[in-house]
């Protein structure tokens, strides 16, 4: 198995210092690819002290996204370093060796495995969202309000990580703050589609590689640390901004890959517009953050 990490930074050079150098002694890293996606600011001049014979700095000629900046360092890794295996992980994570080698380690034990993930742990330490379930239209919707998503939360997810069960669990898509993932399945299934600039990248990766008969694992025994936006707040500082490049991601999902109708994408404009309108009494009137 050869290992190759693949981290994208934009005007995040410090915490993308900080991960590579906790992990560039990692044994079981065989290199390290960070991805600069065209950033504004001097990252490039203090990512480039970090590259050495195992670490390898790619630049994007312009800023397409999280899937777009990662997709370079995946086609990099597996057609220019013959990585097996590409472990994705943002620049805010924290992660152990043991943790790498235990989701190596699935592949081994499970057919038709390309995703092997740990469970998501926030800064306190609390067991946070890890994966997710491909729902139909309609549970969908539900799950991007914030009062429907807590009203059918128990139909929306089934939330393994939370179960108090131990060993493995099969799921539908993982988030992709850290995964390891055979490369070779996410060449064949066309990798991140580039379509999207960011949210919802893991659940459409997830869709596609379900298509093609390849399997996502949950591993509940081990987790890792991931100082949740921490990038993204950088960039995208503005939760209704945020909430409108998620309400496009999911429209290009339903329409490209849930295949809805006229009709049916009416009626999601106007449940999206609805929980614009209520983010915005939320933050700009009521004076909530979150």
């Amino acid at each position: 198995m050869n290992i190759s990490c693949i981290i994208l930074n934009y005007n995040d050079a410090v915490t993308t210092r900080s991960l590579v150098t906790a992990i560039k002694d990692y044994q079981c890293l065989d290199t390290i690819v960070i991805v600069d996606n065209h950033s504004t600011d001097d990252s490039l001049t203090l990512l480039k002290e970090l590259q050495s014979e195992t670490v390898h700095l790619l630049t994007s000629p312009f800023n397409g996204g999280y899937g777009s900046g990662n997709n370079i360092g995946i086609r990099y890794a597996y057609h220019t370093l013959r990585a097996t295996h590409v472990l994705v992980a943002n620049p805010d994570v924290k992660v152990s060796e043991a943790c790498i080698i235990a989701m190596s380690e699935a592949f081994e034990k499970v057919e038709n495995l390309a995703i092997a993930a740990a469970v998501t742990k926030d800064r306190t330490g609390s067991v946070a969202l890890s994966s997710w379930r491909l729902n139909g239209l309609l549970l969908d919707l539900l799950d991007t309000g914030l009062i429907t998503r807590r009203l059918f939360a128990r139909f929306l997810n089934d939330r393994p990580e939370v179960k108090g069960k131990k060993g493995l669990a099969f799921v539908d898509a993982v988030l992709g703050s850290l995964f390891l993932a055979d490369a070779k399945a996410l060449v064949e299934c066309g990798l991140y589609d580039e379509k999207v600039f960011l949210y919802y990248e893991e659940k459409i990766l997830g869709y596609k590689l379900k298509e093609k008969g390849y399997r996502t694992a949950l591993l509940l025994d081990e987790s890792y640390l991931h100082l949740h936006s921490v990038s993204i707040n950088k960039s995208v500082a503005s939760i209704l901004k945020k909430q409108a490049i998620l309400h496009e991601s999911k429209l290009h999902y339903y329409k490209a890959y849930l295949k809805i109708n006229p009709l049916e994408e009416m009626c999601v404009r106007a449940f999206l517009g609805f929980l614009m309108m209520e983010i915005w009494f939320l933050t700009k009137i009521v004076g909530l953050s979150w």
